[in-house]
């Protein structure tokens, strides 16, 4: 899907200042680097920043391309073909530029704050699964306990089991491995 020249501009920015937010706590550590320090050494205004983020926190929970106005989730959920549509995700999100998702991932495990928002913006993305789920026919509950078991179970158990093994295998690695895993049981 391509980007307008604006979205692709506005997308760099978003980009460069999470590189530059990384780059700052793998120096000086999370809680040491303000909002205002992130913003100047990204070259942007807090005001911008807190347009794109909203909160320190928001830097790991930001969907980017939301953030330039596309939305990937309309565009990758197909409800006949769920761990297809987890898979393309992932790897959209393993192909944005700077790879910042995974470089931050140790953030996201380790720091208490940062994975409460990221839960809480899974949570809301659920709903989103939810609701597409539903339009397309699917029982409430049977849209519910999927949507959260593929965000949690599947794509946050992944990063999680990832993670703690050193991120030392490619990350859709263990997105298979826990799909087959979904698989068996329902065997």
């Amino acid at each position: 899907m391509p980007l307008t020249l604006r979205q692709q501009n506005r997308l760099a920015a978003v980009e460069r200042i999470i590189s530059t937010a990384l780059d700052l706590f793998e120096e000086r550590g999370y809680a040491q680097v303000t909002v205002d320090e992130i913003a100047a050494a990204a070259g942007v205004s807090p005001r911008t920043f807190y347009r794109y983020f909203g909160t320190k926190e928001g830097l790991f929970t930001t969907d980017t391309y939301a953030a330039v106005g596309v939305d990937l989730l309309e565009l990758e959920v197909d409800p006949e073909d769920l761990p297809g549509s987890i898979e393309r995700i992932i790897a959209n999100i393993a192909r944005a530029s700077l790879d910042t998702p995974w470089r931050g991932m140790r953030f996201v495990l380790e720091e208490p704050t940062i994975r409460a928002a990221v839960y809480a913006a899974g949570d809301q993305l659920s709903e989103r699964v939810i609701a597409i789920l539903q339009s397309k026919g699917m029982d409430p509950t049977e849209a519910r306990v999927i949507a959260r078991t593929y965000f949690f179970g599947v794509y946050f158990g992944s990063l999680e089991q990832w993670h703690l093994d050193g991120r030392v295998r490619p990350l859709p690695t263990y997105v298979q491995a826990a799909l087959a895993a979904l698989q068996r049981q329902h065997s």
